[in-house]
């Protein structure tokens, strides 16, 4: 079975590229505001440390959101939060999820000044999930955030944009919505994307990023995508019959992916590997650690609750020979319950109900 395709982790890494394209096309306003020349960064594990815990999808937290600073025009710092859903059906209670986001986030760090937008590739949103609105008795909420919805854009001013990396991939999204159970329909669409993307001015580094995202994305059976890769082949070597790849081949390959990403697959998979291995050890301490810890805190409840069984058998049997002391001075001294009192330091009403409750036994 072919692993399902993770559309929203594509996305996020695609945003990760290609953010400032992502602020250009979605809020060119706040584009305009930001100093691009000072950077932006990333605040990945911010974001986890926020949103621990909140909103798991089978038993896992969602990790498809991106917090990044950014600093405007003006010398002051601003927050981008971006989600990214990709939805297969409606789901309900998306913008009071949205609004909880932005508030966990404010909280954590005390953040006012945060620009949230959710990116929607898959089924449009309803309309009441575009926003959070809230009335209690006269105490009211409204959250309002940017929304792209790729399947409600216009093919037409995608095309006119497509200049904008984030503009294309919109692109993609949309086709890939307009040709679920179209394969044959999806395949044209997928050659056609290849061709815009390739036509493109943006530098060869973007366009093979572009290009592999696109691959990713609009997926097709094996079948067609053999077919759709022959195709793309052909188109760069016109003139080549079938051929054989060579060991140069691959390597050359490999330093083009090297050039423009930063690193080689293989040294990439290893590394996830290795990080996978790392997490799973990690995991497997925390659990032996957890059932030490248990077995402590079970071990030390025992000892306290032995000690507290042994303290009360100790005050009973202190009780008793005190009982026996006062019942003797009373019997064999001879001595009165005021006088008793005075010699064990107990309260004379505490003498007299138990000489009261001997003798009713005696008497028994």
């Amino acid at each position: 079975m072919a692993k399902p395709i993770d559309y929203d982790a594509l996305l996020k890494d695609f945003i990760t590229d290609f953010f400032p394209d992502l602020i250009a096309f979605a809020n060119p306003l706040l584009y305009a505001a930001i100093d691009w020349d000072r950077g932006y960064t990333f605040l990945e594990q911010e974001l986890i440390n926020a949103l621990r815990g909140k909103f798991k999808v089978r038993g896992k937290r969602r990790q498809t959101d991106k917090l990044v600073k950014v600093y405007l025009k003006n010398g002051l710092e601003h927050f981008v939060f971006v989600h990214v859903e990709f939805q297969h059906k409606k789901e309900k209670g998306f913008g009071r999820r949205m609004f909880v986001y932005r508030a966990l986030i404010g909280l954590r760090y005390g953040l006012d000044n945060i620009t949230a937008m959710a990116i929607f590739t898959g089924a449009p949103p309803p309309a009441e999930e575009r926003s959070y609105y809230s009335d209690t008795f006269g105490t009211s909420i409204e959250y309002k955030f940017g929304t792209v919805i790729a399947a409600e854009l216009e093919e037409e001013h995608l095309l006119k944009v497509s200049n904008n990396p984030f503009a294309l991939a919109m692109l993609a999204a949309l086709y890939a919505y307009q040709s679920r159970n179209k394969p044959k329909v999806r395949l044209g669409l997928k050659n056609q994307l290849f061709a815009l993307v390739k036509s493109q001015d943006i530098g060869i580094d973007k366009i093979v990023k572009m290009l592999i995202f696109v691959r990713d994305y609009v997926n097709l059976p094996q079948k067609l995508e053999n077919e759709f890769q022959e195709t793309q082949f052909s188109l760069v070597f016109p003139n080549a019959e079938a051929m054989t790849i060579s060991k140069g081949t691959k390597e050359f390959a490999v330093g083009l992916y090297e050039h423009v990403f930063g690193y080689d697959p293989e040294t990439l998979l290893k590394e996830e590997k290795k990080k996978a291995q790392e997490l799973l050890d990690k995991e497997r301490q925390a659990v032996i650690e957890a059932i030490g810890r248990e077995e402590e805190e079970r071990q030390k409840a025992e000892e306290e609750r032995q000690k507290a069984e042994e303290e009360r058998q100790k005050a009973e049997e202190e009780r008793l020979r005190l009982d026996n002391t006062i019942r003797y001075l009373h019997e064999i001294v001879k001595m009165s319950a005021a006088e008793i009192a005075i010699i064990v330091d107990k309260e004379i009403v505490y003498i007299e109900e138990l000489l009261a409750s001997a003798n009713e036994n005696d008497q028994d």
